[in-house]
């Protein structure tokens, strides 16, 4: 068919517009590029065509004029090909989704914990992550996350006040790396401000069963050679 001579795409025009077998495209007149190809079924769909840098030719379909009125198709077609003449995708890649609590937490155990602690640190932390922390605050998104969370998280935890500030501990340094790996813009540490429980020192003295224990591995110990007698006595 041929091609029909450019015409303001406004509202009446393109309602107008018709073709009575196959299809056709009908161009803008005021933005080189854009159109709205036309079929004889009656269904129409805004289109873009320009060239890339270098390169040939590249046409990229915006939706239907169903869905989408000529001022907004005007406005998209105007963005997708100032992305094609510039080299860019017609259209721009979804962002990624913002990181969860869990998302944080496994990051930080694998990249930071398991890199940088000792095996009973990495055990420990493991544990309050594991525990206390994912099942609590893990579907959170980073960005909803705040004090008031962290807070009723500590205070729940009360009964366990070593626990309770320990978990806000691992929390407060979470936050940390994940400002400091890029996965959360600067903002106010969720955990500030949350006072933290007195902890009570605790004493503990061995079982008989435990001082048997310790008494057979020392004599082991010194009877095989593992360890100076002098030692044995120290202990």
């Amino acid at each position: 068919m041929p091609a029909r001579s450019p015409v303001k795409l406004t509202k009446r025009a393109v309602d107008a517009l018709s073709v009575d077998a196959g299809d056709t495209v009908v161009w803008d007149r005021d933005l080189p590029g854009f159109g709205i190809r036309v079929h004889a079924s009656g269904r129409k769909v805004w289109c873009v065509q320009t060239r890339r840098p270098g390169g040939g030719p590249k046409r990229v379909a915006l939706g239907r004029l169903a869905d989408m009125p000529p001022d907004e198709a005007r406005r998209r077609a105007a963005e997708v090909i100032d992305r094609i003449k510039r080299g860019l995708d017609p259209v721009p890649a979804p962002p990624a989704p913002e990181p969860t609590v869990a998302d944080l937490a496994e990051r930080y155990m694998e990249a930071h914990v398991k890199v940088n602690c000792r095996p009973g640190t990495v055990e420990v932390f493991g544990r309050i992550v594991r525990l206390h922390i994912v099942p609590e605050l893990g579907g959170l998104r980073l960005s909803e996350v705040d004090r008031s969370h962290v807070s009723a998280l500590h205070h729940k935890m009360r009964d366990k006040p070593c626990q309770a500030n320990a978990t806000v501990g691992v929390i407060s340094r979470m936050f940390r790396l994940a400002e400091a790996w890029g996965v959360t813009p600067p903002r106010p540490n969720p955990c500030r401000s949350v006072r933290r429980y007195r902890e009570t020192p605790r004493e503990r003295f061995l079982t008989p069963e435990e001082y048997r224990r310790l008494g057979r591995a020392l004599d082991a110990a010194e009877a095989d050679g593992s360890v100076f007698p002098t030692a044995v006595l120290y202990f």
